[in-house]
């Protein structure tokens, strides 16, 4: 098959991202509310592209360090233009789920997140090349107060403190992408400092002027474009080739690499690349199967409805027999919109709709023959759903779930990372179960999953219940290695991987049920069922980093997935009963994750008196005990600006502790008799 190039347009763009949109913790059961003591919050979400400008309710949104929302760093995908001017460029998203068999993702365009964290997956065969269009649209603003003055007649110049929002510095706002997995030059490295000035890229532009824009650059002079620092309101054009080596089909990393490269990781500008090699026949797929004409268009067949940003549950309704009439107070929890109500499988549901008033919606055809509801019209009571009339006044339908016949063959792809002032640690921008990925596959799906990692910390990938092959190069020369397909199998079986930042690897699980790789036993239905898939790093998996594997029939009545409840205290609940005379409150800062984080490092208390600790860093943190005498304590997670609940200290002596996420913190508890 001939190779391809394959062009993307990707756009950075700032604006608030929810990390627990489903408001639950299915582990525990509990909501965000009570997971990070923080309220939710109203956001307003605008697209650059089409103006559109909905209103969200956020639960675990991003937060500087007094709680405020603060802004992610979205790279999302656009059409390419249309016309010869190019005028139409950056008008028209084409959002795609990064999992659209993930029970949990949610509606990536304009009537949802505006996009992904990872970004758009960016997908081509061993021989392809692909062409990265970027521009930056980071408009981040903070407040400031200046002094405005005026000349008053009688009584002379008067200032006074006007607060008003002004660009964040310009270092914060300059972007770049970088790949990992493709060969090309220099000009397409995208990492700072070192990027050369394109001979081919003027910053007057073929079509559009950007010399203003990149005149503003600390550091840069010239005419010509660099890609390790492309300003706001700037574009840059990225070349990377694959050549021809099978060795390289796996999955990658792209992301920032300019000026405050580290920083902007943490907010989410980063995304997942997938080389192919479709000659695998065993391991792959092949993206061309799609459109052989239009490498960019995926298999229909592996996705749910046919589409990238399909559900793998649908709805089918069906009428009352008569009209049912409704008060008022029955309307509560009217407007199902992306999922909202935890612990259910609808996160992704299909409807005609899903922003705007109700009034005047109608349904829209499913693939039954019947329609699909209206999110606006329903409510829901348990697994059931009603829709009512264009009045919200009768009930007309009952609604229920079902989940999609699931694929033949899946690409499930997860990013282990963390987000900048969200308590948690997180998989594909989300975190705590219930909002990380519950990936759909069928009996005999042949699942290939794709695992990348970032930040700084290492992790580990486990699924329950199944396993996977360990593969080899063929050979251990330079030579043989770029030929390899990498298809042998050794003789060892794996369900757990270590990895570390920008560590990745892929693998296949069997299709055939039954298989020794497959969870159950000779029956064919034995694998049906919930499993998890998480980090098993027990710091981690406290802190949220837990998914699932939800193996289906299809076509079966979609239910309220489990959902536990809290481990609660130690015995002695992790707090000693204070003494009757009561005692002095103490508070430990959380200042940074390194050894010197805990300040004081060794805190000297009397028996009887109380410690909090209040998290002052940007990252969640815990004080968790180690050693010393007395009960043992376990703050949990203290996202940014919160305080831990007290803890009392009857018993004498030295408590030891740490943070269980970054175990190089540690602390002293000196209780004097």
């Amino acid at each position: 098959m001939a190779m391809a190039t394959i062009e993307y347009w990707i756009q950075l763009e700032n604006r608030p991202w929810d990390a627990s949109p489903h408001n639950i913790d299915r582990i525990t059961g509990q909501d965000m509310k009570e997971v990070t003591d923080k309220d939710p919050v109203d956001v307003t979400l605008t697209s650059p592209g089409t103006g559109v400008t909905t209103t969200r309710k956020m639960y675990n949104p991003l937060r500087d360090s007094d709680g405020k929302v603060k802004d992610a760093l979205i790279l999302r995908r656009y059409n390419p233009p249309t016309q010869p001017d190019e005028s139409d460029a950056w008008t028209v998203p084409a959002d795609r789920k990064v999992n659209p068999w993930d029970l949990n993702e949610l509606d990536p365009t304009d009537n949802g997140t505006m996009g992904t964290i990872p970004g758009p997956v960016i997908e081509c065969n061993v021989g392809d090349s692909v062409i990265v269009h970027f521009r930056n649209l980071d408009m981040r603003t903070h407040l400031v107060t200046k002094q405005v003055c005026f000349d008053l007649p009688f009584i002379g110049k008067i200032c006074l403190p006007v607060p008003t929002q002004e660009p964040i510095d310009i270092e914060k706002r300059v972007h770049s992408l970088h790949p990992h997995g493709f060969v090309f030059k220099a000009t397409s490295d995208g990492a700072y400092p070192l990027s050369p000035p394109d001979s081919t890229q003027p910053v007057t532009g073929i079509l559009v002027d950007e010399s203003l824009a990149w005149s503003k650059v600390p550091g840069f002079s010239g005419t010509l474009k660099k890609g390790d620092r492309v300003p706001p309101g700037g574009t840059f054009v990225y070349r990377w080739n694959t050549i021809g080596w099978p060795s390289t089909s796996n999955v990658w990393l792209y992301h920032d690499h300019s000026i405050c490269d580290m920083e902007n990781v943490e907010l989410g500008a980063i995304g997942i690349i997938v080389i192919h090699n479709p000659a695998d026949t065993e391991q792959e797929v092949d993206i061309r199967a799609g459109d052989p004409n239009d490498p960019s268009k995926l298999d229909p067949a592996f996705l749910p409805d046919g589409s990238p940003n399909g559900s793998p549950v649908n709805v089918r309704c069906f009428p009352f027999p008569g009209d049912f009439h409704i008060l008022p107070h029955d309307l509560e929890g009217l407007g199902l919109r992306h999922g909202d109500v935890p612990g259910h499988a609808h996160a992704a549901l299909p409807a005609a709709s899903q922003r705007g008033p109700a009034a005047g919606k109608k349904p829209l055809k499913d693939d039954t023959g019947g329609t699909r509801p209206v999110l606006e019209r329903l409510i829901q009571r348990g697994d059931l759903l009603f829709e009512l009339d264009d009045e919200l006044a009768v009930l007309t339908r009952l609604c229920l779930r079902r989940y999609d016949t699931p694929p033949s063959k899946g690409l499930y792809l997860q990013l282990f990372h963390t987000l900048d002032g969200v308590p948690g640690m997180i998989i594909n921008g989300r975190t705590f179960m219930g909002n990380t990925p519950t990936m759909i596959a069928g009996r005999d799906t042949r699942m290939r999953f794709g695992v990348v990692g970032m930040g700084s910390d290492v992790h580990t990938f486990h699924i329950h219940g199944h396993r996977w092959i360990l593969p080899g190069p063929q050979g251990n020369t330079p030579g043989a290695i770029q030929g390899s397909a990498q298809v042998q199998a050794v003789t060892q079986f794996e369900d757990t991987r270590i990895f570390g930042a920008a560590n990745s690897f892929v693998f296949t699980i069997d299709g055939k049920s039954g298989s020794f790789m497959r969870a159950g036993g000779p029956s064919p239905d034995d694998p049906v069922g919930e499993w998890h898939m998480h980090c098993h790093v027990l710091s981690h998996m406290m802190s949220g980093m837990m998914g699932s594997l939800l193996i289906v029939k299809g076509g079966e009545f979609a239910s309220t997935l489990p959902r536990g409840v809290p481990c609660g205290h130690d015995e002695g609940g992790g707090h000693e009963e204070p003494p009757e005379n009561g005692g002095t409150t103490h508070q430990v800062s959380i200042e940074n994750a390194g050894n010197d984080g805990f300040v004081p490092k060794v805190m000297n208390i009397n028996v009887g008196d109380t410690v909090t600790w209040k998290n002052n860093d940007g990252a969640t943190h815990t004080a968790s005990k180690t050693g010393g005498p007395g009960p043992n304590f376990d703050t949990g997670n203290i996202s940014s600006g919160a305080t831990s609940a007290p803890i009392t200290f009857n018993t004498a002596g030295t408590m030891t502790y740490q943070c269980n996420i970054h175990t190089n913190m540690t602390g002293t508890i000196q209780v004097n008799p």
